[in-house]
């Protein structure tokens, strides 16, 4: 099936304007540019719109960049992932129990010095603590903005217990970014902007990106409570950023998709992730490999990597993004509209498996989503979990394709009674079509029969007559027909 680009494009760009949201997207797919396209406010002072010569400003020591930094260290030999971090910074009093891997997949344990430290002793104050919440948010920011160096934050955690035990969990620390710059320039014997300058942005071509604030880029906005916009005081920061363009930031996106950078293998040690969804620098979402620039908890710039189907895209931001309330209870933002656009894109049966559901699946469960014409035939994914937890004798599976999760299959099987049943099927609403279901309703048919069902049944309503179809194909055959619903089985013996 050819994939319109032209449709997608469209609706992105409704969907850019529903969420207010201002900045690029650019898509590639198998080496060909399929949408490059901007929308919104570049200066929301004077109105002055995005474009593609725009400039964005970026962090240069945030922990995906820092992490290229140090994986082009690795293949130079002179890192190894598994090095205590007290080889590098000797003098801080934990690094012996510390490796670079801990690090750079943020399970150091190492105490926030911004959070935990200053804004924790900062709400102390009464003079702060006295202040409209708005002002303190604008106070916030500019302490945020400040560049603090490597022995200011070594005396703010001086003495400080570990908050975890090296690479037991994975928290947002502020402070492990300041120790990956430090040992970056200690390594390499030079400045972070000078490493980045020469073995990255030259090494790519980057000659639009620019080391250092430059007043030409865009503004840095954050939302206060969501509803309003906050101008960050760039004029009077000391804090670390690089200039740039859409079109650097698509020669940064391919330079690490075709490992020119570092090799293969260094790339499938940086995204192979956790159960929460953590690599080293990069992380997975949604069958998407990611790297972004992130500035005080927004993304300013997010790559997604699909390896597989030869397809990577980017959004670049200056703004943080909006959270609405969309169906099934569920927070949904531009950045969440966009990918849940891109995942079904090349998502068809190839390596699909039916898992129980639990704690390494419950994410992606439940994202599932129903089309709204078949919301009065089924339930959705969240009662549909809710109900097969409150049960004893109901089973919950999940349908993955890769990453993805592409439907939920409820059973009950109660031995003594002798009942066997297939509860709920659901198919998110973007899979729809392709085979999943049949796929899933086999696997129920066959889990039944050796759970020990000799006859299956199942009830469907009288108009979804998809649903009925897609029994029919498996086995199903009609018993009864009633005003609203239609009664099926099966015989497997």
């Amino acid at each position: 099936m050819k994939t319109d680009f032209n449709e997608i494009e469209k609706k992105l760009l409704k969907e850019a304007e529903n969420f207010g949201e201002s900045g690029a997207l650019l898509v590639k797919h198998k080496g060909e540019t399929v949408i490059k396209t901007c929308f919104g406010i570049a200066n929301r002072e004077t109105g002055e719109k995005i474009n593609e010569k725009s400039r964005y400003l970026m962090p240069i020591d945030c922990p995906s960049m820092l992490a290229l930094c140090v994986f082009i260290l690795i293949d130079a030999g002179k890192i190894r992932l598994s090095d205590k971090i007290s080889r590098f910074v000797p003098e801080f009093e934990h690094a012996g129990k510390i490796s670079i891997r801990n690090l750079l997949a943020g399970k150091s344990g190492i105490r926030d010095f911004y959070f935990g430290e200053i804004l924790r002793k900062l709400s102390d104050d009464e003079e702060y603590s006295s202040l409209p919440a708005i002002e303190r948010r604008k106070k916030d920011m500019s302490i945020y903005l400040h560049d603090y160096s490597f022995e200011t934050v070594l005396k703010l955690i001086e003495g400080k217990e570990l908050e975890h035990e090296p690479g037991t969990s994975g928290d947002y620390c502020c402070s492990e970014r300041i120790f990956l710059r430090e040992i970056v320039e200690r390594v390499s014997g030079i400045f972070l902007e000078e490493f980045v300058d020469r073995y990255i942005f030259q090494k790519l071509g980057m000659d639009e990106s620019r080391i250092g604030i430059a007043y030409g880029a865009n503004p840095l906005y954050t939302l206060f409570r969501d509803k309003e916009y906050l101008r960050f005081d760039l004029e009077n920061t000391d804090y670390r950023f690089f200039t740039t363009t859409l079109n650097d930031l698509e020669k940064l996106m391919l330079g690490i998709f075709e490992h020119r950078l570092f090799p293969e293998k260094l790339w499938k040690a940086a995204t192979k992730t956790d159960d929460e969804n953590r690599g080293l620098g990069f992380s997975s979402m949604g069958g998407f490999k990611l790297f972004y620039f992130e500035f005080e908890c927004f993304e300013t710039a997010t790559f997604y990597f699909d390896k597989e189907n030869d397809f990577c895209f980017l959004r670049a931001s200056s703004s943080d993004s909006k959270y609405v309330m969309e169906g099934d209870n569920k927070f949904l933002s531009f950045p969440k509209a966009l990918r849940m656009e891109m995942e079904p894109l090349f998502t068809y049966p190839k390596d699909t498996v039916m898992l129980p559901y639990g704690e390494k699946n419950w994410r992606q469960a439940c994202s599932i989503e129903i089309r709204e014409d078949q919301r009065e035939f089924v339930s959705g994914a969240l009662d549909t979990i809710a109900y097969a937890a409150a049960h004893k004798s109901h089973k919950l599976f999940v349908e993955m394709e890769g990453e993805r999760a592409v439907g939920l299959l409820e059973l009950s099987i109660d031995k003594k009674k002798g009942d066997y049943n297939i509860e709920t099927v659901i198919i998110d609403r973007r899979y729809q079509g392709r085979g999943f279901g049949r796929f899933m309703l086999r696997f129920a048919v066959d889990y039944l029969k050796k759970a020990g069902a000799k006859r299956l049944c199942i009830g469907v309503n009288r108009f979804n007559i998809p649903a009925q179809r897609l029994y029919k194909s498996v086995g199903f055959k009609e018993d009864c027909v009633y005003e609203e619903g239609i009664f099926m089985s099966q015989n497997l013996e």
